[in-house]
C-alpha cells in the first residue's frame, strides 16, 4: 500500500539526493583537459588542394598557407628519444621505424639500448644501422645489483647529444608522424618534464582499457593541479643536465620497474611539468599478456611504497569506491527492506535512485571515454566500476604472498 506520511516523503527524498549526489563523486564527472594540436598539412595535401583552385588564386593560397604553417609552428627543440628493449626484437623490428620516420623540422636522434648479449635485437639494428636518426650502444654483461632498465635509461641519457630526452617503451607506437612535435612543443624554458598519454591498442580486453583509464584520471587530474605523484604512461620527456645533476635513479636504483614513477615523483615540483595527450601525442601499447598485467599491478604496489606523498594521492580513489559501493548498498537494503515490509513508496524511491545512479554514471562515463577514444559498451561500465576494488583487493592479496625479493634487482 502506498503511503505518503512525513516520514516516508523524506526517506523517499533522501534516498533520490543521495542518488543524485554520489552520482557526481566520481573520476568521470571531474573534468581532464584534453590538449589541442593542430597538425601542419601535409605537401600532398597542399598540392592537392592548390590544383583544385583557380590558377589566379594559386599564389594566395600558397602564401596563405606559408603564413599559417609559420604561425602553428612552435619552436622546437633538437630532443632524444631513448628505446630500452629486452628481448623485444619482434616489437622492435616492427615499432622503431614509427619512431626513426617522425616528422621533426629540427634534428632528433633515437637511441636504442639493448643487453649486449641480445643477439636478435642486434640483427634488428643493424638492419636500420644507415639511418641517421639511430644511435644504439649495449648494456655490459657485468653489471649488476641494479635494474637492468633504468640502467639502460641512464645509459642513454649519457650518450644524448641534447638536453631534452625522452624515454618511451618499445612496446608503444605512436599512430602518426607529428607524435614527437605534439611531445615536443611542452618543452619549454618553465619546464622540466613532459608526459604523454598512452592508452592500449583496441584489441585489448575491454576492462583492461576501463581499468586503465579509471585510474589514470586520477592522475591527470594531478597533473592539472601542479600535484603530480606518479606516471602509469609510457612516454617521459625531461632534461638531460638535471637528470645527471641530482643523479638520475639514485636512491631507487635496486627496484627493478617504476622508473616512470619514480621520475615524476622525484623531479616534478609546481608547475614544472606539462601533460601532453592530443590524439597526435598519444602512444599506444600494445595489448600486455596475463603476466604483464599482473606485473604491472604488482610492481606498482611495491613502488608506491617509496613514493612521496602516497596517502593523498590514494585518499580520492578511496572516497570514490566507498560513495559508490555505499550507495549501491543503501539502495538495495532500502528496496529489498521496503518490499519485505510492503513499504511501497520508498521501495518506488529506492527503485528510482538506483535507476538514476545507473544512468548517471553510463552517461558520464560513456561521455568520458569517448573524449579518449575508447569506445566500452554501456552495460559493462556499472560492473566494471564495481569490480576496480574487489580487483585490485585480489592483486594486494597476491601482492603479500609474493616473495619481496622479486622486486628488487639485489638478491640475498
Amino acid at each position: 500500500m502506498f503511503t505518503f506520511d512525513y516520514t516516508t516523503i523524506i526517506i523517499s527524498v533522501v534516498l533520490l539526493l543521495i542518488a543524485l549526489l554520489t552520482s557526481l563523486i566520481n573520476p568521470f564527472f571531474r573534468k581532464v583537459r584534453i590538449a589541442e594540436y593542430g597538425v601542419p598539412t601535409s605537401a600532398t595535401e597542399s598540392e592537392e588542394t592548390i590544383d583544385e583552385e583557380e590558377p589566379a588564386e594559386e599564389e594566395d593560397v600558397a602564401i596563405a598557407e606559408s603564413i599559417v604553417s609559420d604561425e602553428q609552428q612552435p619552436n622546437l627543440p633538437p630532443i632524444t628519444i631513448i628505446l630500452t628493449p629486452h628481448d623485444n626484437a619482434q616489437e622492435l623490428a616492427k615499432n622503431l621505424p614509427l619512431y626513426l620516420n617522425q616528422d621533426y623540422p629540427t634534428d632528433f636522434q633515437v637511441i636504442v639500448v639493448a643487453p649486449q648479449n641480445d643477439h636478435e635485437t642486434g640483427d634488428v639494428l643493424k638492419r636500420f644501422a644507415a639511418n641517421p636518426h639511430l644511435y644504439s650502444t649495449f648494456i655490459p654483461e657485468s653489471s649488476r645489483y641494479m635494474s637492468k632498465k633504468k640502467l639502460a635509461i641512464t645509459l642513454g641519457v649519457k650518450a644524448a647529444k641534447y638536453d631534452w630526452v625522452i624515454m618511451a617503451d618499445i612496446n608503444c607506437y605512436p599512430t602518426n608522424d607529428n607524435w614527437l612535435q605534439a611531445i615536443a612543443r611542452n618543452c619549454k624554458e618553465n619546464k622540466e618534464l613532459v608526459v604523454g598519454y598512452t592508452r592500449y591498442e583496441e584489441e585489448t580486453p575491454a576492462y583492461r582499457q576501463f581499468e586503465r583509464h579509471y585510474i589514470a584520471r586520477y592522475i591527470m587530474r594531478e597533473y592539472q593541479r601542479n600535484k603530480a605523484y606518479a606516471c602509469p604512461f609510457n612516454a617521459l620527456a625531461f632534461r638531460k643536465a638535471t637528470f645527471l645533476r641530482e643523479e638520475g635513479f639514485r636512491g631507487n636504483l635496486k627496484y627493478i620497474r617504476g622508473e616512470y614513477d619514480f621520475m615524476v615523483n622525484k623531479y616534478a615540483k609546481g608547475s614544472n611539468l606539462a601533460f601532453e595527450n592530443s590524439p597526435e601525442g598519444t602512444l599506444i601499447e600494445e595489448t600486455p599478456t596475463e603476466k604483464v598485467w599482473l606485473s604491472t599491478h604488482l610492481f606498482y604496489m611495491e613502488n608506491r611504497q617509496h613514493l612521496q606523498r602516497t596517502p593523498q594521492h590514494r585518499l580520492l580513489p578511496y572516497i570514490d569506491q566507498t560513495v559508490l559501493h555505499g550507495n549501491y548498498l543503501l539502495q538495495c537494503v532500502a528496496l529489498a527492506g521496503s518490499l519485505l515490509l510492503g513499504m511501497w513508496t520508498i521501495a518506488v524511491a529506492a527503485g528510482l535512485s538506483l535507476i538514476l545512479t545507473i544512468i548517471l554514471r553510463l552517461v558520464m562515463a560513456k561521455k568520458a571515454l569517448r573524449r579518449f577514444d575508447i569506445d566500452i559498451p554501456a552495460w559493462k561500465i556499472i560492473p566494471y566500476e564495481l569490480a576496480i576494488a574487489w580487483k585490485h583487493l585480489g592483486y594486494k592479496l597476491k601482492y603479500h604472498r609474493a616473495d619481496k625479493y622479486d622486486f628488487i634487482s639485489h638478491k640475498l
